[in-house]
């Protein structure tokens, strides 16, 4: 999915016109909208404006044209340069810009609205709709709203900060999301605010998006925030597997958009994002499952070592395809604290799915405990289902044992996840509260009546 990332409209900056350029023009005006990401992840919304904005200049009239023209716009809104934002938002409009759901939902243009020129750039971009070759992506709908992990913010404040209302169209903004987490951060004591968007495209919540504000107070650092040293190093990519992996993520999540995965979406290892049944796909398993084995070693190093973080976390999805489930537990086990949230994503989904295939743990189950105390709803769910597997493997006597300390160890935090709006962040936590207690409880009003009446847990 494309989510519009804008920043701010200012002349071109001294020096810029004196810098070799590409002479492909379209060469050009990638490395410009290069720059103009770097900048936005930056919050450097002068620089990112003037970045896409070239960039837009540099394209020859077409949808990519059109596009920078857009964010710049963006760029410009958030900088605080309402009039210059409308200029260029208008090139985009005349160049063809159709995306008007998006362009009137989008908040990082919220400033605009008010303004004579508004109206007409929706109007324009209607009018471009209307003789669009295809339809664009459809905006989602706000249908739930969390808050995690403080006990100082709770869902109504956070709901207030990020300006959002259940029922209502959402369009992705990282900018503004980010300003919104300093602010939290800033006014509570939180050393981490995290906002996150799952969005559903299929079944019966298509078209839907959650939004989860992770946090984690100040006195609650060293447990639930310390990770790993962020890593280096270099290491060589054994044979191109990772940059195979790369290519094949990149061309799933292309089908994935299109709608074309009805193939097939099995693999061979006991975790798969998406399959290998699409023709565009088929030839990648057969090198993954041929050489893999041969380069546990240096994947590994990959994943302890490379300074980035994509390396990583595609090592990480590679290591699923070891010779042994132990091997692929064994190697992964000590990154489940990697300091970026996507390899650890990528390591406790692998883990996961491992353990769900297993008939016996792989895993020690307070590896697994430590692991919900992440920072990240997606730390957190992975870690929960993977908590649900490996009980379900351990044997009943063991169980028994280890009930009462898993519940005053997790009760709190089981139950709490139990009232979450997202289902994929609420129903493993009500899975696990029930393996632990017998109960069949649906509703976190009863969890919470439950866990109070646990003697070692109550208070």
């Amino acid at each position: 999915m494309r989510f519009v990332m804008a920043l701010g409209v200012v002349a071109l900056g001294a020096g810029c016109a004196h810098a070799p350029k590409p002479a492909d023009p379209a060469a050009r005006a990638q490395q410009l909208s290069t720059e103009a990401e770097q900048a936005y992840d930056a919050l450097d919304f002068e620089r990112c404006a003037e970045r896409f904005r070239a960039s837009g200049e540099a394209y020859e009239e077409g949808p990519d044209r059109a596009e920078s023209f857009y964010r710049a716009a963006g760029c410009a809104s958030l900088g605080g340069h309402a009039e210059a934002a409308v200029d260029v938002l208008k090139r985009a409009v005349q160049g063809g810009y159709y995306d008007a759901d998006h362009l009137e939902y989008d908040p990082e243009l919220a400033a605009l609205h008010p303004l004579p020129a508004w109206s007409g750039i929706v109007a324009q971009a209607r009018a471009n709709l209307a003789k669009a070759p295809e339809a664009p992506f459809p905006v989602f709908t706000l249908m739930g709203l969390d808050a995690f992990g403080s006990r100082r913010v709770d869902r109504e404040t956070v709901r207030q900060v990020l300006g959002l209302e259940v029922g209502k169209p959402i369009v992705h903004s990282a900018a503004v999301f980010r300003q919104k987490e300093s602010l939290l951060r800033n006014q509570y004591n939180l050393v981490f605010a995290r906002a996150g968007m799952t969005m559903y495209f299929a079944e019966e919540r298509k078209g839907t998006a959650f939004v989860v504000m992770d946090m984690v107070d100040a006195e609650d650092a060293a447990v639930r925030a310390h990770v790993l040293a962020a890593p280096k190093g270099h290491p060589t990519d054994p044979e191109g597997l990772v940059a195979r992996w790369d290519e094949y993520e990149q061309r799933l999540q292309q089908l994935q958009m299109q709608g074309k995965l009805a193939e097939d979406s099995t693999c061979k290892a006991t975790h798969c994002i998406g399959g290998f049944g699409h023709p565009d796909l088929v030839a990648f398993e057969p090198e993954f499952l041929a050489k893999v084995p041969k380069h546990l070693d240096a994947l590994t190093a990959v994943l302890r070592e490379d300074a980035d973080a994509r390396k990583r976390a595609a090592a990480a999805y590679l290591l699923a395809y070891a010779p042994t489930a132990l091997e692929t537990v064994e190697r992964l086990r000590p990154f489940i604290r990697d300091p970026d949230e996507g390899v650890r994503n990528n390591v406790l989904r692998v883990l996961t799915a491992t353990q769900q295939a297993a008939k016996q743990p792989l895993l020690h189950v307070s590896t697994v405990v430590d692991a919900v105390s992440l920072p990240t709803s997606m730390d957190r769910n992975k870690a929960v289902y993977l908590l649900t597997y490996l009980l379900e493997d351990m044997p009943p006597g063991e169980l028994k044992l280890q009930r009462t300390e898993l519940i005053r160890q997790l009760g709190d935090t089981l139950v709490a996840m139990s009232a979450l709006q997202l289902p994929i962040n609420r129903d493993p936590a009500i899975l696990v509260l029930k393996q632990l207690s017998g109960e069949q409880y649906e509703t976190a009003d009863e969890w919470r009546a439950w866990l109070a009446r646990q003697p070692k847990t109550a208070g």
